[in-house]
């Protein structure tokens, strides 16, 4: 995709009609996030293929593919996850009106009901996004919800950066100022020649446009997996002053306490304090 201008939100303009099949599939999206990941799907021109880690009940997936479905794109959606819930998720996000609930952990046959009006266009793959491994084809949008430690946030990058297109592929970060995980913030403050903060949709949604071909070598400059508290804390001081001012400094600054009350804690759920 070529994106002129991000500067005035224009994922605003889509309409609840055209998003409406879209949120019938539960989804911890606000409705902002929903408009913007329809209208990337939208711009989308099939220089790539569509990934998105960690889809859990297919709520992501399918406003993207509202979006491919009015694009040029004929582009496959690529969607990863474990497709398990436990009982409090599956109370909350999976059972709309009308829909019987299960005590199975297994939610792949909901998702694949929940996606069944674009299943031409979406494979899902279930198993541990760790383990993962890309064919090396090129990616146009890159949805990223699975960045909950340091070490599965370095291999997402490993299996899927060097294969984004410059001046077409965007990288969504959807926890990027979540508390919980400040190694997103210094892994993209590492990679300043590679990607630009393009977009903010509040409370925690960043979009990033590759801007360059990404290196092994800027891979490695860039990995979080042996980064110390302090060296975390200075990254996201540092941080706080490059993506301003699109992204408010404070919100990167708020996850310096939270790192300091967990000292060590490289998982996202671990982070309690």
């Amino acid at each position: 995709m070529k994106i002129e201008t991000w500067a005035d939100r224009p994922w605003q303009a889509v309409t609840d009609a055209e998003l409406a099949p879209a949120l019938q599939v539960p989804s911890m999206l606000s409705r902002e996030e929903s408009r913007l990941y329809h209208w990337l799907g939208a711009s989308a021109d099939g220089s790539g293929a569509v990934i998105d880690l960690g889809a859990f009940a297919g709520g992501s997936a399918a406003r993207l593919l509202s979006g491919l479905r009015r694009s040029t794109s004929q582009a496959r959606l690529y969607a990863y996850d474990r497709f398990t819930a436990g009982p409090k998720e599956r109370a909350k996000f999976l059972y709309p009106a009308g829909m019987a609930e299960t005590d199975d952990t297994d939610i792949l046959p909901q998702v694949e009901a929940f996606l069944r009006p674009w299943q031409d266009r979406v494979t899902l793959v279930r198993g541990d996004i760790a383990t993962l491994a890309w064919d090396k084809s090129p990616v146009e949008i890159l949805a990223m919800d699975a960045g909950k430690s340091p070490a599965l946030t370095d291999h997402v990058a490993a299996q899927f950066f060097r294969h984004m297109i410059p001046g077409k592929s965007v990288l969504i970060h959807q926890d990027f100022l979540h508390k919980t995980q400040p190694w997103l913030a210094a892994q993209m403050l590492a990679l300043p020649d590679y990607f630009s903060a393009v977009a903010y949709v509040p409370r925690d949604c960043v979009v990033f446009e590759c801007r360059k071909t990404v290196t092994l070598n800027a891979l490695a400059a860039a990995r979080t997996t042996d980064m110390t508290d302090d060296q975390l804390v200075a990254a996201l001081e540092a941080a706080a002053q490059h993506f301003a001012p699109l992204l408010p400094a404070q919100l990167i600054r708020d996850m310096i306490p939270k790192l300091r009350a967990n000292p060590g804690v490289r998982t996202a759920w671990k982070m309690r304090n």
